[in-house]
């Protein structure tokens, strides 16, 4: 397990003052992330005319479901502009899980259905080729037919808009889920777009894979669609979060759509009355970050306290590390907000997988106080009288999430190539 962003390795295992005891052993197991996704393969189109984007029915920023027979209508037109075209593993679930191991140095697991014969050249040959072998594939189910396509449009602002035809990607079922294996995660994650069609068997797996880790204690992280479909399934989206959810990740458009405040901040406070942390990515207007912790912890922060919205003095006690709301005996909410890391990138390459990017990089910091806990269980991390749900602050949590997805946002693709560098933060716990 890599220390969770870039800090003085002193603050994860002192050295100097021999205060706690590293248990032996822990190191060698794995600490991994289990993602059920659909398994999807993004065909990029580069420079896309707006135009196109009309005619062919797309909205801009958006994912609207195609047929496999207007999925080929699009590319006759495509290939009739000239267009380049290019196949990418995609999938926001196994985003989140690739960026995961690259950030950790811990393995992850990904659940879902894949063609059953994969041959070269093939859509399904390069989500294969293309993901890390730490992300373990041996877990998806072999299912005869095609791999979904997620046709990506590119116009010239950067904006991505998608077509998606899912091929077999919603017939992963329920039973193929190991109880073992959920009971074993450090993190479970899933996303909306596996509950978007309640005919399919994905979507009973992906309640039922909440269910278990609920049931394990393990934390169970949950990324939204679009605000198209947060719209049309709000009520039923709330309940599911309300039940099984303790991490919600979201854009601002979805936490509007999802809870009526357009200020990501009211989102935020709003989304507390139904899980336990919200990371909402606002784009240009940078990444918030809420949750809770317990009175007797609770730490102030360092940085000048501010008011917004109908929230005073909204990131106080930003420095506070967070935990479940049911494992604190007095909860207070405790919030942050952070603009883009050194105003975001010169060059935008992408607008799309900052999210998955920022949820990557908490979950590392969720896994790490798991990991933390069980190697330096006499640690005065874990000394306190409450159960974290992480290893660093809020705070520290935002400006972590905001340096990943910088790397992102000024890449062509959706996931990291290696782990985050060095940057120009302190290197204050």
């Amino acid at each position: 397990m890599r220390f969770p962003g870039i800090r003085k390795a002193k603050y994860y295992f002192p050295v100097t003052e021999k205060r706690s005891s590293v248990v032996a052993g822990t190191a060698a197991k794995p600490w991994y992330v289990v993602g059920l996704d659909e398994v999807i393969v993004d065909l990029e189109i580069r420079d896309c005319p707006q135009a196109l984007l009309s005619e062919l029915g797309l909205v801009s920023g958006e994912s609207v479901q195609f047929s496999p027979q207007e999925i080929a209508r699009l590319l006759e037109r495509v290939h009739a502009e000239g267009l380049h075209v290019q196949y990418a593993a995609g999938g926001t679930v196994a985003n989140t899980l690739c960026n995961y191991t690259h950030l950790s140095g811990e393995p992850a697991i990904l659940l879902g259905a894949i063609p059953a014969v994969i041959q070269p050249g093939t859509p399904a040959f390069a989500y294969v080729a293309q993901t890390p072998k730490a992300v373990n594939l041996d877990r998806l189910v072999p299912i005869a037919g095609e791999v979904g396509i997620a046709v990506t449009c590119f116009t010239p602002d950067s904006e991505r808009s998608f077509a998606v035809a899912p091929g077999i990607s919603g017939d992963y079922r329920a039973e193929d889920i190991s109880e073992a294996l959920v009971r074993q995660a450090s993190v479970v994650v899933t996303s909306l777009y596996c509950l978007a069609n309640a005919n399919r068997p994905i979507a009973k797996a992906a309640i039922r894979l909440m269910e278990m880790a609920h049931e394990a204690n393990v934390p169970v992280a949950f990324g939204m669609g679009t605000s198209a479909i947060v719209k049309r399934m709000r009520h039923e989206l709330i309940d599911i979060v309300r039940r099984y959810v303790n991490i919600a990740a979201m854009n601002a458009r979805e936490a509007e759509a999802l809870t009526g405040y357009a200020d990501p901040l009211m989102a935020g406070n709003a989304l507390l009355e139904i899980a336990d942390a919200a990371l909402i990515t606002e784009g240009a207007r940078g990444l918030t970050l809420c949750g809770y912790t317990d009175e007797s912890v609770k730490r102030a922060t360092r940085d000048g306290v501010r008011s917004k919205s109908a929230i005073e003095n909204y990131n106080q006690y930003e420095y506070s590390r967070l935990a479940l709301h049911k494992n604190c005996p007095n909860p207070i909410r405790v919030f942050s907000h952070i603009h883009p890391y050194l105003g975001g990138p010169q060059t935008l390459c992408n607008t799309s997988g900052a999210g998955d990017a920022a949820l990557a990089a908490f979950l590392h910091d969720v896994a790490a106080t798991r990991y933390h806990a069980e190697s330096v269980p006499d640690s005065l991390k874990h000394k306190q009288g409450i159960e974290f749900l992480t290893y660093s602050s809020l705070s520290r949590n935002a400006q972590y999430g905001n340096r990943v997805a910088y790397e992102v946002l000024r890449s062509h693709s959706p996931r990291l190539e290696a782990p985050i560098g060095n940057d120009k933060e302190d290197d204050e716990a």
